[in-house]
């Protein structure tokens, strides 16, 4: 009772701006797509009008689109941006007269997943919505920011920063940090206690960190003895993880949540419907196919994200690199996703041009016991790389299976590479692609 205490009098005072936004966001609901496709107008005119005006790389796209009365079909005009413009044009991409006085634009970078990260400039403004939205998600999931939590969470660059500043600002938050860079049994059990111990109400969890914490449980019989909400980012959370997470903590209620470092908060499943939700306050999302058009419900495609709150250097139909189902019928972009897929690389390409999505091979991986975790490469067309720890009761004869699965998949002419391997490396961001194609 007293660290909720001192949890709520904290946050009241260090993030009062996030909280009065979040307070605005909770008089709205999430799943009234009406009103949040007017809302997110409002926002997107305003990004728009401040970029036509003042960047430099956008005022050339100015008379393209009608600001008085915007239309999806016009804001088609618009081109896509990706990272490598951004490292190009830079600058131009910037708002030279944006008040540095009344907010500040500090540096930030992309998770680099599979390349260079491309660096990026957040606002003061950009990072209150961003905490605000996602506060806002743990509300629609049931979640209080003030009660005994605990994060599964690393990434390399914050692994060593400000261990001291670090601890005190886990005590005013009530929640405990267990870096999940690096894991092994060793450290799963050290966890498993603590978790145990300290008996969150609400965990926060890489997905493939807790969905290894999750297994190592099962597997020793565990009884944890509580059930939590469990928050799961940084990765598609398959059918095969969620229902292995749940079991694990009790049959706890496990949700997924997208967001990046580039725009942060994207979406996240809510309680009350099925699908993730667009943090609409945050971003507004398209999904396009192959050609750059926008796809039809139930259909899947590339996520393009335009940032809401930068207006130092904002993102406009960004090509964040991941994939999703449009699980909406909206004609100006979507507010509802199916699911997250992966990312844009997470797919294998076919020989006839077609591909296939990571989902396929982790459904043949995940759940067997001689498997412990395993890695896809693809290196071209018809050379693969397989990685693959070994559990216990691995077996030749449930690896030749599935070998055989795939190349039935991919047809004939597919070399597979069989690499076996202590560990499956992560990003610097603490993340494992289990699938991705260099092509």
């Amino acid at each position: 009772m007293f660290n909720t205490a001192l949890t709520f009098l904290y946050k009241n005072i260090r993030n009062r701006k996030e909280l009065a936004i979040l307070n605005t966001l909770k008089k709205r609901s999430i799943i009234d797509i009406n009103a949040n496709v007017e809302y997110q107008k409002q926002k997107l005119t305003q990004v728009l009008e401040i970029a036509f005006r003042n960047v430099p790389f956008y005022k050339n796209f100015a008379s393209r689109v009608n600001l008085d009365s915007l239309t999806y079909e016009r804001l088609q005009y618009l081109p896509f941006m990706d990272k490598n413009q951004i490292r190009k044009d830079a600058k131009a991409l910037i708002n030279p007269n944006f008040d540095l006085k009344a907010d500040f634009a500090r540096l930030n970078s992309s998770g680099g997943s599979t390349g260079e990260p491309v660096k990026l400039y957040r606002t003061g403004l950009h990072s209150q919505h961003g905490i605000a939205n996602y506060y806002y998600a743990l509300h629609n999931n049931g979640v209080s920011i003030y009660q005994r939590s605990i994060d599964l969470w690393g990434a390399e660059q914050d692994m060593y920063r400000g261990k001291s500043k670090k601890g005190l600002r886990q005590v005013l938050n009530n929640n405990v940090l267990l870096n999940t860079f690096v894991l092994s049994d060793e450290i799963i059990s050290n966890y498993v206690n603590q978790l145990i111990a300290v008996k969150p109400l609400f965990i926060k969890a890489y997905v493939h960190s807790v969905y290894e914490i999750a297994k190592y449980i099962l597997k020793n019989n565990i009884d944890v003895g509580f059930s939590p909400i469990i928050h799961c980012t940084t990765g598609p959370l398959y059918p095969e993880m969620r229902e292995v997470i749940s079991k694990a903590f009790g049959g706890a209620y496990v949700y997924n949540f997208y967001g990046s470092r580039e725009v942060s908060a994207i979406a996240s499943e809510v309680k009350i419907a099925s699908g993730l939700y667009v943090l609409y306050d945050n971003v507004f999302l398209e999904i396009i196919d192959s050609n750059g058009k926008p796809v039809r419900e139930g259909e899947e495609g590339e996520v393009v994200v335009t940032t809401l709150n930068n207006f130092y250097m904002p993102l406009i139909r960004y090509r964040i690199g991941d994939r999703a189902i449009k699980g909406d019928n909206l004609n100006f972009g979507t507010l509802v996703l199916d699911n997250v897929v992966g990312r844009t690389l997470g797919v294998i390409h076919k020989r006839n041009g077609s591909r296939l999505d990571g989902q396929f091979f982790t459904t043949l991986f995940f759940g067997k016991e001689g498997i412990k975790s395993f890695q896809l490469i693809q290196k071209s067309l018809t050379v693969l790389n397989l990685k693959i720890v070994k559990g216990e009761q691995f077996s030749e004869e449930e690896l030749y299976s599935i070998l055989e699965r795939i190349e039935c998949e991919l047809g004939e002419g597919i070399e597979i590479e069989v690499q076996f391997c202590d560990k499956i490396d992560l990003t610097s961001t603490g993340k494992i692609m289990y699938v991705y194609s260099e092509l």
